[in-house]
């Protein structure tokens, strides 16, 4: 119904989903060629590096991206550039299958993904303009479920496609989505540059205005309480949710009777289970449970993580994957409650950035805890249930405390800007 209502937004969307097959295609031709290699294992680990590096400059990324004036020409110009790159590795790809040339199609990847974030952080604003308040959380779900279907659609298509065509003929391939993308969005560009008028780009020149307006911009993750409230719990959530599946293939291991036919078939349908799931909240839980308080999410899930933990404390995994699954369809449901209060509540020209920090604060602060509680588990599964149990615990009565339902983080944000 929203997309038929709106058709701009329709357009939009459906780019992004094209583009989104296009990034899993890029991905699958890549790694397929590193495997190639005399050594696969070094042509794997320097794609790997090259993927990830881009996450080191999101930060200034996000910035050049809310100083840009004429955001759509470079999104337009961000995937003609990666269309031209993707035709360069094709042609590498033809011409040698050696180190030198992983190495140069490494380079190239990374430059790749870097032109890639700053489109996605220069398109930031654009959704939170073209639908209302009260419709954002249900687009967010959408555009979220839609993509998480075709990453794992576009994988089949994927090894389908090099089965019958190549390597390098995929590569030619997914050269051209990127090309129809840019196209695509060169048909609506008029569209969205008078949506984007509302957006006042600020002034950033030079290197200390960039560190003056990341400076500013960060401040609001970390200085505003209701906010920070809000990214605290998500990064406890992830730091006891990163560790599910690995937890789960350990519980498996040590109980190989609660295997289906095989340790691979098992991992697959627990795999299935969830991503059914989480697939559920981002398609269903915006419209469905839109009544549904935020501490209520939480406190549910958390109780959610505490039978997921006496599943692998009493050496039941397949328990242990029923509670956790809960726990996906709630936690799922609070991204996209964050992601719609923080689109809400911060100012359009700075969304590139604090996105970025977003992703960076919610994806490094957990990593210790959930090392931590990984290596505890390798150790023994039932002192790893019971630590976690308590911190799930704790995180609970955190969460009641914080009274988020009651939080008006948009004027707690006007109140700090003002």
């Amino acid at each position: 119904m929203l997309l038929r209502e709106n058709k701009l937004l329709k357009k939009y969307l459906s780019l992004g989903w094209i583009s989104c097959i296009g990034d899993a295609l890029y991905y699958i031709a890549l790694m397929t060629y590193a495997a190639t290699l005399d050594n696969p294992a070094l042509g794997i680990l320097i794609i790997t590096i090259s993927t990830t590096f881009p996450t080191i400059v999101d930060i200034i990324l996000g910035a050049l991206a809310d100083g840009t004036k004429d955001k759509v020409l470079r999104i337009i110009q961000s995937g003609i550039f990666r269309g031209i790159v993707f035709i360069i590795i094709a042609f590498i790809i033809s011409q040698t299958n050696s180190l030198t040339g992983i190495i140069i199609i490494g380079i190239l990847n990374a430059l790749s993904d870097i032109v890639g974030s700053f489109s996605a952080s220069v398109k930031a604003p654009f959704l939170r303009l073209l639908v209302k308040d009260d419709q954002l959380e249900r687009v967010i779900g959408l555009n979220s479920g839609i993509r998480q279907i075709l990453d794992v659609t576009a994988g089949f298509i994927g090894v389908a496609l090099l089965g019958f065509l190549g390597i390098y003929y995929l590569a030619f391939f997914n050269a051209g989505i990127f090309f129809l993308v840019s196209f695509g969005f060169k048909t609506i560009r008029k569209n969205l540059t008078e949506v984007g008028s509302k957006i006042d780009p600020p002034q950033i020149k030079g290197a200390s205005a960039m560190a003056g307006h990341i400076k500013k911009s960060l401040m609001s993750l970390v200085r505003i309480k209701p906010l920070r409230n809000f990214l605290l719990i998500a990064a406890a959530m992830n730091s006891i949710g990163a560790t599910g599946m690995a937890i789960f293939l350990m519980s498996l291991t040590a109980n190989p009777e609660a295997q289906i036919i095989s340790f691979e078939f098992t991992v697959s349908i627990a795999k299935g289970v969830l991503f059914i799931f989480g697939l559920a909240a981002a398609l269903l839980g915006p419209k469905y449970c839109k009544n549904m308080g935020t501490t209520f999410i939480l406190v549910v899930e958390m109780l959610a993580m505490i039978g997921f933990m006496v599943g692998i404390g009493i050496n039941m995994p397949w328990l242990a994957v029923g509670f956790v699954s809960f726990g996906v369809f709630l936690g799922s449901m609070f991204s996209i409650r964050l992601t719609s209060f923080v689109q809400q509540a911060i100012p359009l020209e700075t969304l590139g950035t604090v996105g970025a920090g977003m992703s960076l604060f919610l994806g490094v602060l957990p990593i210790p805890l959930t090392i931590l509680l990984t290596s505890i588990a390798a150790v023994s599964l039932q002192v790893y249930a019971i630590i976690g149990a308590i911190l799930a615990f704790a995180f609970l009565v955190i969460a009641v405390l914080m009274k988020l339902d009651k939080v008006d983080l948009k004027g707690s944000i006007e109140s700090y800007s003002s």
